[in-house]
């Protein structure tokens, strides 16, 4: 039954799941089209205003062009007085003059285009005229309307709304010319009939390439999550491999880009090659302890059934069996020993990552130690450092590969007990050598030499008390510091081992300035 719901529960997980490719697009698509939104409103909405402003200027200059034409009336206002004034008619002598605006007696014909053109504009659609004599009765109206009646003292224009429009009232008092006394009031309505269709076909027009923006938008942001999401495919395909086979060698290909994509790709490879490094120095150290213990469990199980059956009773072979015994429990103790050194040693960059060490200091410790130690033989050491220089590796990772490396060398020295160890420096590098002059090695054991439990002569250097770890251990060491170890031989001739560690960032820049200098 739980795992019928947990079916139901998955499925449902995974009906719910929008796919990162697709939350993109629409991100992408609606980012851009509130964008676009926002720019064509403030785009229409001044334009609407610039063109609002516009008709009320041109409602302005209407109302003041037809009072104008009122003006040179001195009594109470008729309709025949108002068509006479605001009608085109080139016949009439009187209507050819203009008092208010100054025209002087022209000539009838001249001051036909301006009565033409204010003729056609109060024609226009959406135009109301209405002029009230100085009772304020109305007595003319151009087109019959229902529109808001407005009679003020002074020129006013009003912007009211119908039917979810806006429309304009302008209202102005209209004095005598002759007597300047009030004779009447001009409204004029002005419904923004042509205004009203242009902003809607700019709206229109704006909705319209909205919503090919909006299609537009969204193709884009589709193919460009495709371009930003592909390494993230290839990411969970190889982890969809790995998951299958812990140690295929698929990885994620990175191609040539330099973004943040391609960082997580090579964090990425980067940590499935330690993982796979991890598990392959895992099954090396289970096989490789499991074989190297075989060899004395044997031996001191052999002894003990010795000792079970009849060696117990016999002095001789009970110390003998138990010198033996001791022995290979001493053995194993070291290779165990050993054993956590080098699972240690491929831990450094983890936890001693930061570490500082004097070089020159640790070297000559170290080569004073063996001087005491092995009395019979000589050692050589060239400084070729100008003064003390830090290197990054813990110090006593140092020593201890620096112990390794001259244990063996006085281990496998021959007749010429001497050994000779350099220190220089190159660039941001140290380099470190260790020569002696003993059996060498040949080209193949020189490549294989610092494989786990490798031994050129097993049986000799079980005598010489080794495993076969140290120099796997020095070089887990050394490369998890950053630097490197190799070894040069010639065969009866010796062995030279070279290391190269980083100089401390501090006094590597020190160490440049003064070479400038």
């Amino acid at each position: 039954m739980n795992t019928f719901f947990s079916k139901i529960d998955d499925k449902k997980k995974s009906t719910r799941r929008i796919s990162l490719k697709w939350k993109w697009t629409i991100g992408t698509a609606v980012a851009i089209f509130l964008a676009y939104t926002l720019f064509s409103s403030i785009l229409y909405f001044g334009f609407e205003r610039m063109m609002l402003e516009n008709e009320r200027e041109n409602l302005q200059e209407m109302t003041a062009t037809v009072s104008e034409r009122l003006i040179i009336f001195s009594g109470p206002l008729t309709e025949e007085d108002i068509l006479s004034a605001i009608n085109p008619t080139p016949d009439n002598e009187e209507d050819s003059v203009n008092p208010s605006l100054g025209q002087g007696n022209l000539p009838i014909g001249e001051n036909v285009p301006y009565q033409e053109s204010l003729f056609s504009r109060i024609n226009s659609e959406g135009i109301v005229i209405r002029v009230y004599n100085d009772q304020n009765r109305l007595v003319y109206e151009s087109v019959p309307s229902d529109r808001t009646r407005i009679i003020t003292e002074q020129f006013e224009i009003e912007t009211l709304q119908l039917n979810r429009r806006t429309i304009l009232s302008a209202s102005t008092p209209v004095y005598s010319s002759m007597n300047n006394e009030k004779i009447g009031n001009v409204q004029i309505i002005d419904e923004l009939v042509a205004f009203h269709e242009l902003t809607d076909r700019v709206l229109f027009a704006i909705v319209v390439t909205g919503i090919i923006a909006l299609v537009f938008s969204g193709i884009f942001g589709f193919l460009l999550a495709l371009n930003f999401l592909n390494p993230i495919r290839k990411m969970t395909a190889a982890i969809n491999v790995i998951r299958k086979d812990p140690q295929s060698e698929e990885r994620i290909d990175v191609g040539g880009g330099n973004d943040e994509l391609t960082e997580l790709a090579n964090a990425y490879n980067d940590m499935l090659d330690r993982m796979q490094r991890n598990i392959e120095n895992q099954k090396l150290f289970v096989e490789d302890v499991s074989h190297e213990l075989r060899t004395p469990v044997a031996v001191v199980e052999g002894h003990l059934k010795l000792l079970n059956r009849w060696g117990k009773d016999d002095p001789e072979v009970l110390e003998e069996s138990l010198e033996a015994s001791l022995q290979e429990i001493g053995r194993m103790k070291k290779l165990v020993q050993e054993m956590l050194d080098l699972s240690r040693a491929e831990q450094v960059e983890i936890h001693y990552k930061n570490e500082s060490t004097p070089l020159r200091e640790v070297i000559m410790q170290t080569v004073n130690n063996f001087r005491m130690i092995h009395e019979d033989f000589i050692f050589n050491l060239d400084d070729a450092t100008e003064k003390e220089i830090n290197v990054s590796i813990y110090r006593n990772h140092l020593e201890q590969i620096l112990i390794i490396l001259l244990d063996n060398a006085v281990k496998y020295s021959r007749d010429r007990k001497e050994v000779h160890v350099s220190i220089a420096t190159e660039g941001t590098t140290a380099q470190i050598a260790i020569q002696d002059f003993g059996e060498g090695m040949s080209e193949e054991d020189t490549e294989k030499i610092f494989n786990r439990f490798y031994r050129i002569d097993k049986a000799r250097s079980r005598h010489k008390g080794g495993n076969g770890l140290g120099l796997s251990i020095a070089k887990e060491l050394i490369q998890g510091y950053g630097g490197k170890i190799w070894a040069e031989s010639v065969l009866n001739y010796g062995s030279v081992f070279r290391i190269i560690l980083p100089i401390t960032e501090g006094d590597s820049d020190k160490k440049t300035t003064n070479k400038a200098e």
